[in-house]
């Protein structure tokens, strides 16, 4: 039976771009795995909570000094480190806030990377594992665009899937989605509306393949 853990970001709910994409790749992959186990973890509704001391040096101490708050923060890490490692897929679904990820996705990611556990130096927990990422960007940043490599999200999501022993990673983008919504994009309305349907359907295509 195959697997795939959704991670959801946007509190946008039915106006969120990225979570209408998502739900184009969840009824394609349903579809080809009728009998596969789809885990959800919605980050705006849940938040993940940010490292603080206690989390970071639990994994330093050793487990007879640590003391019960730490005990709880470590074990809280280790149970997301094993959600995401023992499923086949991972579909990240997110915004771009402030030309980078939101904060609560931050928050999921330093979580889950542990020396020694789940790391960029060999604890390769992702190795094998297909992983997609879904992204929607107010503006545009491609080359030629006014902002133009103000992007510090795309890659930082590619590096972190890779770094952790991806290799099947594919970031599936949506621009212009504030064409309609702040006036001063209003005649970047069609462009909008292509980025999201070639997002939509290669996130079907992806989920299918």
């Amino acid at each position: 039976m195959s697997s795939l853990l959704h991670i959801e970001v946007s509190p946008g709910g039915e106006h969120s771009v990225s979570r209408s994409i998502s739900a184009e790749f969840l009824t394609a992959w349903s579809a080809k795995h009728a009998d596969g186990k789809v885990i959800s973890r919605d980050l705006a509704a849940n938040p993940i909570p940010h490292l603080d001391g206690e989390a970071i040096f639990a994994g330093y101490t050793p487990e007879d000094q640590r003391s019960s708050t730490m005990v709880a923060k470590h074990t809280f890490r280790h149970e997301l480190i094993a959600e995401i490692t023992g499923v086949d897929e991972i579909l990240i679904s997110t915004p771009m806030w402030n030309w980078a990820i939101p904060s609560v996705l931050k928050a999921y990611i330093d979580q889950i990377i542990l020396p020694g556990t789940l790391d960029g130096s060999g604890a390769d927990g992702l190795k094998g594992k297909k992983v997609t990422f879904v992204v929607s960007q107010g503006g545009s940043y491609a080359e030629g665009a006014p902002r133009h490599g103000w992007d510090y999200e795309t890659g930082y999501l590619k590096q972190f899937a890779t770094a952790l022993g991806a290799t099947d990673v594919e970031v599936i983008l949506a621009e212009l989605t504030l064409a309609g919504i702040v006036p001063a994009m209003e005649s970047l309305i069609p462009q909008k509306e292509a980025s999201i349907a070639a997002a939509k359907s290669a996130a079907k295509a992806r989920a299918a393949a």
